[in-house]
């Protein structure tokens, strides 16, 4: 799997914003990313070395349209929850090149 395959972008939601001020970063990965893939990918792509890597499997969901009809099915998500050493910070806006 290719690095540029394993990470597909950061959250950015409330929760996660919180977290970056205790050095946590959130991202959506691929299915079958290992904690060890999305290291070395977060150190290719953004020149850090994480301490901790966390990753929870997100299941599918069910929602109803209107009028409880068509049904449709969300996809399937896998977070990785990374925690840097204290100063480091990742740049969610550049990609090292």
């Amino acid at each position: 799997m290719k690095i540029a395959q394993i990470i597909i972008r950061p959250i950015l939601t409330e929760k996660s914003v919180r977290g970056e001020a205790m050095n946590k970063y959130s991202f959506y990965v691929a299915k079958d990313a290992t904690k060890i893939d999305v290291k070395i990918a977060l150190s290719e792509l953004y020149g850090i070395k994480p301490t901790k890597v966390n990753i929870t499997k997100g299941y599918s969901k069910f929602k109803m349209g209107k009028n409880r009809y068509p049904l449709q099915k969300r996809h399937e998500m896998r977070k990785a929850i990374v925690t840097l050493k204290k100063g480091e910070k990742i740049d969610l806006n550049k990609k090292s090149e």
